[in-house]
């Protein structure tokens, strides 16, 4: 099933944007730990800011830098 809102994703869209399985968002949620969503009746969206947001919150930054030579 395809959106049909510009500013919402389905979550098998939000699946393969993040490279991986439906199931796996649907493990997150339980966990509390993926992206928010909503839910309208049986119909399960993600905001696309929200997926965003969730990206930006979770980025890792490098521990040190490399300085050049052998990693």
């Amino acid at each position: 099933m395809m959106s049909n809102n510009a500013n919402h994703l389905t979550p098998g869209e939000v699946a393969r944007c993040l490279g991986v399985s439906r199931r796996t968002l649907s493990r997150w949620h339980a966990l509390r730990v993926g992206p928010p969503r909503v839910s309208v009746g049986r119909t399960i969206l993600y905001r696309k800011n929200a997926v965003e947001a969730w990206l930006v919150a979770n980025e890792t930054q490098p521990t040190r830098s490399f300085t050049g030579g052998v990693a």
